[in-house]
């Protein structure tokens, strides 16, 4: 995964607000990658699927998820997700929540949880980056750098990450799509199971 610096005013923000970063832990077993590729038949697999299938055995890690209350959640845990937000960039948020950073950046941009939108119609892309960057630079401080390692999508609790991610790059491909690439190569690299598709989207990746 590429380094974030944590350099705009709103990642600074959201570092200061953090009480401590998120638990990330090392998850029972390793990833295989030669096995996970070996049943591709040998023309369907792309070349970045080629150079993650070298990476062969790896290890699994398993993140601690914030969640966002729904309606359907009990009282308590509404209270104590209040109890936790902190004014963040004029929002109140819970600065250890990844997925409240996803909202924040689509709510910025005017895709309204679509991050397919044509640009053309995108709110504040500036402020939506400064968001996703922001989760991420929170998410940085979790995982051990650099990071070589598996972040399984299967595991729930791990996907507020890939979101994260996956709006970032979403957001930049709209300003800068070779950038943008690194990060979707990062997450298949991450995931090879590429359960959001950045595969399709990455640099030697499936056409």
């Amino acid at each position: 995964m590429p380094w974030m610096p944590p350099t705009t005013p709103l990642a600074c923000e959201a570092l200061a607000a953090l009480d401590r970063p998120l638990v990330a832990w090392r998850d029972i077993g390793e990833f295989d990658s030669d096995d996970f590729y070996s049943d591709y038949p040998p023309g369907e697999i792309s070349k970045l699927e080629r150079e993650v299938r070298k990476l062969g055995m790896r290890r699994v890690w398993r993140m601690e998820r914030i969640w966002q209350p729904s309606a359907e959640d009990p009282a308590a845990e509404s209270a104590a997700y209040e109890r936790g937000c902190r004014q963040v960039g004029g929002v109140m948020i819970v600065p250890r929540c990844l997925d409240d950073y996803v909202v924040q950046a689509y709510r910025a941009a005017d895709l309204d949880d679509d991050p397919d939108a044509d640009p053309e119609v995108c709110g504040d892309l500036d402020a939506a980056l400064d968001w996703a960057q922001a989760g991420i630079c929170v998410l940085q401080q979790s995982l051990p750098w650099p990071f070589f390692d598996v972040l399984p999508y299967g595991q729930l609790d791990n996907r507020p990450a890939h979101r994260l991610l996956y709006a970032y790059a979403m957001l930049l491909r709209h300003r800068q799509p070779r950038k943008a690439g690194t990060w979707f190569r990062a997450m298949v690299y991450l995931n090879p199971n590429d359960n959001m598709g950045a595969r399709f989207h990455a640099p030697g990746g499936p056409r």
